[in-house]
């Protein structure tokens, strides 16, 4: 069989929502065509043309005039099944992964397999900002390991009280973040300096993502190009807290300490 037979049999079954529901009707049991004119909506003439290109197909039998999936036609609804699933994932991480930018690399598949997604909206434009914060906060008495493109009141209040809490922090932040925290977050940047619980590393260059990683697992977030928090996910799979604890080990390994970073701006 040539690409060209392959490609027509998997348009035939992706061409039409109601071939994908006979199909899915008579793996749950056979069938007659009346019973499925019942079952799928559709009309007599539909469901025997479809019938007829199932059985052109082998995904059906026809026996004592009923139709009966075969273990084709079962494998082919289980594999269009994976595709949609596949698909969906993609659609839900597809805005995150487009602004993680190159120094992430490439997603472990357990990320597409596993992760809890959350889009900032115009409906709920704070929506990621809430998540974020919420996972941040359930860190408390955690060892806590930070990436952070942008510096904001709300998340200096909710480290602040996590380390009255008993939590210790290592964080990368970039040049931006440095210079603003110095000229809008004095106290903060402060107690970064003198608190032992708190390792701060400066990267020299702008950083596009960001993560929060805790012993539950590792949050990934992505901002759009004004630094707006676009969206994020989180996911508790071992895999994916070790491809983010590598991507973190990274982008420490090329970052200077905070004391040496303002040294080099005095």
């Amino acid at each position: 069989m040539g690409d060209d037979e392959v490609f027509g049999d998997v348009r035939f079954l992706t061409g039409s929502q109601q071939r994908v529901a006979i199909l899915d009707a008579l793996c749950d049991e056979p069938a007659r065509p009346t019973d499925l004119c019942d079952r799928v909506s559709v009309t007599r003439t539909t469901i025997q043309r479809v019938l007829a290109g199932f059985l052109e197909r082998n995904w059906v039998v026809k026996r004592d005039g009923r139709y009966h999936a075969t273990g084709t036609g079962r494998r082919v609804r289980e594999a269009y099944g994976d595709f949609v699933g596949t698909v969906e994932r993609a659609r839900e991480l597809g805005p995150i992964v487009a602004d993680l930018g190159d120094a992430c690399g490439e997603l472990p598949d357990a990320a597409y397999e596993t992760a809890e997604v959350t889009i900032a909206t115009a409906q709920e434009p704070l929506a990621a900002v809430d998540r974020m914060l919420e996972w941040f906060e359930g860190g408390a008495g955690e060892h806590v390991r930070v990436v952070a493109p942008i510096v904001a009141r709300r998340f200096n209040r909710t480290a602040t009280s996590l380390l009255e809490q008993g939590t210790t922090f290592e964080m990368v932040i970039d040049e931006g973040v440095l210079e603003r925290s110095a000229t809008e977050f004095t106290t903060a940047l402060e107690r970064a300096r003198s608190d032992d619980a708190v390792d701060v590393l400066v990267h020299p260059d702008p950083l596009s993502f960001g993560l929060v990683i805790r012993d539950a697992g590792a949050l990934v977030a992505a901002y759009d190009d004004t630094n707006n928090l676009r969206g994020l996910f989180v996911s508790r799979d071992d895999d994916v807290k070790a491809w983010a604890e590598d991507v973190y080990d990274r982008a420490a390994e090329r970052s200077l300490s905070l004391e040496d970073a303002l040294s080099e701006g005095r």
